[in-house]
């Protein structure tokens, strides 16, 4: 039986950025420096549960991508950030490569987006979480 490995979320969070950052047209923070305007997106929050198996062993986990805008009132703008990160994510497994000696990419979904207005009234912010099924390679 194959030994567990260390959770893939760094991992994953790696892949994620690569393939969304230069794809889209607007920059890519994992920490995000102030001040800053325009639109952007931010890789946020993860939550892991463990998907073994008799004989396997495997991570079901969703993460949410941010997008944020502060160029324009309304939803318009952040909201097409949101569609092209998805549009990047949603379904595309052969774009996120994990560490191919541990882990693959069973499945890559989109689950829900939502707008929300920030503090700040020039800033629109909309999560948008996706669902990871990982597994690990048997070694």
């Amino acid at each position: 039986m194959t030994a567990v490995a260390d959770p893939p979320f760094n991992d994953l969070q790696r892949a994620l950025f690569e393939t969304l950052d230069g794809a889209l047209t607007v920059n890519v923070y994992d920490q995000v420096p102030e001040p800053v305007r325009g639109s952007w997106v931010t890789i946020g929050e993860a939550v892991g549960t463990p998907d073994n198996w008799h004989g396997g062993f495997g991570w079901d986990i969703v993460i949410s991508v941010h997008a944020w805008t502060s160029e324009k009132p309304g939803f318009k703008t952040a909201l097409g950030v949101a569609q092209d990160v998805i549009a990047l994510i949603d379904h595309q497994l052969n774009e996120l490569v994990l560490d191919a000696s541990t882990w693959y990419v069973v499945s890559m979904r989109f689950v829900q987006l939502q707008t929300l207005r920030d503090p700040d009234p020039r800033i629109r912010h909309v999560p948008v979480q996706f669902r990871a099924v990982i597994h690990q390679l048997e070694v």
